[in-house]
C-alpha cells in the first residue's frame, strides 16, 4: 500500500488534478481522496480543525507579540 488513508487505511485514490504554471515551469498537482466519502469527510473536517487551531494559536501569538511591544513603547 503506498498512500493509506489516514483514517481507516484504506488506498487512496486520485482525486482532482491540475496542472499549473510558476515561471517558465509547469506543475501538475494531483489530490488524493479516500474511496469511502464519510471516511473522506472526517479527514476533511480533521483538516479543518487542525487549520483553525494553528490560525488561532498564530493570532494568540501576533497579539501577544504586539502588547510586549506596546508595554515596551509605553517604557
Amino acid at each position: 500500500m503506498l498512500n493509506p488513508c489516514v483514517q481507516c487505511g484504506k488506498e487512496r485514490i486520485d482525486g482532482k488534478s491540475w496542472k499549473e504554471k510558476n515561471g517558465s515551469s509547469v506543475i501538475e498537482h494531483t489530490s488524493t481522496i479516500c474511496p469511502d466519502s464519510d471516511c473522506q469527510k472526517l479527514v476533511e473536517k480533521a483538516i479543518e480543525d487542525r487549520k483553525m487551531k494553528a490560525e488561532i494559536l498564530l493570532q494568540k501569538k501576533l497579539n501577544a507579540k504586539a502588547s510586549k511591544e506596546k508595554e515596551f513603547a509605553q517604557s
